[in-house]
This record gives C-alpha cells, sequence and structure tokens, in this order.
C-alpha cells in the first residue's frame, strides 16, 4: 500500500489532474475534500471518456441518394486528440471523477481488497481510517506482496 498519497480536490481542473497523473506515473488517483474525505476516484480512463474524440451524428439521406422516402445514416466523426483536451481541460474534476468508489478500511484483509478489486474491476482501492484516505492500495502492491512471501 502506498502511503504517500497524492490526492486531487473535486476544484482541480482536469488539466493539473493529468499533469499530476503522469508526474507521478500513475492511473488514477482518489479526490478528497478539504478535510481529507474521500469523494471520489479520477483515472485516466475517466479523462479519455470525457474528451470524447468520437461521436455519433446522424446525416439524412434524401433523394437521389436513395431510392424512396428520406433516410437516415449514423456518421462517426473523431476529433483531434488535443483539441478535444482543450476543450475539457478546464473542467473540474468533480464533473468527470467516479463518485460511487470502492474503498477499504484501513484493518481489511488483503481478500476482501481482492474481492472487491475483481468484483469492482477496479486496479485500486483508496484505504480509509475514520473517513480520511490514509493509502491506496493496487493490484501490483497486492501481487508484490505474493511474491515477497514465496519462500525461495
Amino acid at each position: 500500500m502506498e502511503k504517500n498519497v497524492t490526492v486531487l480536490k473535486p476544484t482541480d481542473t482536469l488539466r493539473k489532474a493529468a499533469e499530476q497523473l503522469a508526474e507521478c506515473g500513475i492511473g488514477g488517483m482518489p479526490v478528497c475534500d478539504t478535510s481529507g474525505a474521500l469523494q471520489g476516484v479520477l483515472t485516466e480512463y475517466d479523462i479519455l471518456e470525457a474528451m470524447k474524440t468520437q461521436h455519433k451524428t446522424l446525416k439524412m439521406l434524401m433523394p437521389p441518394q436513395i431510392s424512396f422516402g428520406i433516410s437516415f445514416v449514423e456518421v462517426l466523426e473523431e476529433r483531434e486528440a488535443a483539441k478535444a483536451f482543450a476543450e475539457i481541460g478546464d473542467r473540474p474534476v468533480a464533473e468527470v471523477m467516479s463518485k460511487d468508489v470502492a474503498a477499504v478500511g484501513a484493518d481489511e484483509t488483503v481478500e476482501r481488497a481482492i474481492q472487491l478489486m475483481v468484483k469492482r474491476k477496479v486496479h485500486r482501492l483508496p484505504v480509509v481510517d475514520r473517513g480520511k484516505v490514509v493509502g491506496v492500495l493496487t493490484r501490483g502492491d497486492i501481487l508484490k506482496g505474493f511474491f515477497r512471501s514465496l519462500p525461495e
């Protein structure tokens, strides 16, 4: 478990969050209010999802493109990623973060953490003690712990 946790505030911008994720070399961070209480988690996936580099539009087909009546076709349009990120960069983290967060207590077992990770399909779990984030447990942390405990 990582005990020196970098957290985001709900009011931080997505640009700042992306910079922090990149600087720390991690894929997600807890989002906490000023008292340190867990409000959500922001992941790289959340940011990419908000960018919406692809979106669908309907295009109306009219004669002579079709033989009768009016018809519609779905068109997939793509946008440049840099432009899409520029459009969302000033949005607050609170708008994009996952609010339904799986977390474990500081006294939870590794087995419980594994069950939560598998069930919720998450890579990391905030560790909470008395309502405050005290660490983050990743799948990598669990595997490293198993390898350390194996006899040589």
